[in-house]
């Protein structure tokens, strides 16, 4: 019998381009996507020009996993709320660093990577899809 386990899995949703964003971010961070499901059920009543988006899908990388999606039409997206950043945390320095500047490629760095006063290296800025990251080794 399979041991159940807790599990806390970010969710981030999007204004239309979660398979793109998605796209990206398996590129960044050497994983991969599956997406589950799109709007196209009949049950969801989207409309024709909505139907191949994202209603639900896992980002997996080095053991970790992000759910994502795209919000329902109408429905309004907001972009960097303030309310939430994604944490990552890397063995070594160089590879923190190679993501955090693919990260940064068309967003806006917070804190440039680097060896902070405590001690550790960190960076955090928001992407170019409005998602907030620190990036920490």
């Amino acid at each position: 019998m399979e041991e159940k386990k807790y599990e806390l899995i970010p969710y981030i949703t999007f204004g239309g381009n979660c398979e793109e964003a998605l796209n990206f971010y398996a590129t960044v961070l050497g994983g991969t996507f599956k997406i589950w499901t799109r709007y196209d059920h009949p049950a969801m009543n989207a409309p024709e020009a909505y139907r191949d988006k994202v209603l639900h899908a896992r980002l997996q990388f080095n053991g970790l996993a992000i759910y994502a999606s795209d919000i329902f039409p109408g429905k309004e997206s907001k972009k960097n709320s303030g309310d939430v950043s994604l944490s990552l945390t890397f063995p070594d320095s160089a590879t923190a660093q190679k993501v955090f500047d693919q990260l940064a490629e068309g967003g806006e760095v917070g804190v440039p990577f680097g060896k902070q006063f405590w001690g550790e290296w960190h960076g955090n800025l928001t992407d170019k899809y409005g998602i907030k990251w620190m990036v920490n080794s």
